[in-house]
């Protein structure tokens, strides 16, 4: 599953809460956000929640979308 946002920061700042909660190293995190057609994604950590959209998977991108 994942969270889902129209905002960018929204998502680096899941990926903050999940990555110091987690006590990850230094320079590692714990997902990065995507931007799929407009929205950003992040990887949902089932520790973690946030008020964010939650979806069960990424849309679908047409090979001609990413060329």
């Amino acid at each position: 599953m994942y969270y889902k946002s129209k905002i960018k920061e929204d998502c680096e700042a899941y990926d903050d809460l999940v990555t110091l909660g987690e006590k990850y190293p230094f320079n590692d995190n714990w997902a990065n956000p995507i931007e799929i057609k407009g929205s950003w994604y992040i990887l949902k950590h089932e520790k973690y929640s946030s008020d964010l959209e939650v979806v069960n998977e990424l849309p679908e991108i047409k090979q001609e979308e990413t060329e």
